[in-house]
């Protein structure tokens, strides 16, 4: 008899997802840019499938958020 051990985290983890490609898990995103991010939104909330939205006017890198609270930013 084969004894089975199961695999945790058997879904990769996704790092950074790019401005225009689809989002591969609901939740609060965060842009990730090291520059002025002054007026850029620190959060958008983004649903599966829908396409990541651009940070401020340029295409850019997305993140999950870590904290999902007090997340309210547009």
């Amino acid at each position: 008899m084969k004894t089975r051990i199961p695999t945790a985290g058997t879904q990769a983890e996704t790092l950074a997802v790019r401005s225009g490609d689809s989002c591969p898990e609901t939740g609060w995103w965060q842009p990730l840019q090291s520059e002025d991010m002054s007026e850029l939104p620190t959060s958008r909330f983004v649903g599966q499938g829908s396409p990541m939205p651009a940070v401020g006017s340029v295409p850019g890198l997305w993140v999950k958020g870590r904290n999902s609270l007090n997340q309210s930013d547009y």
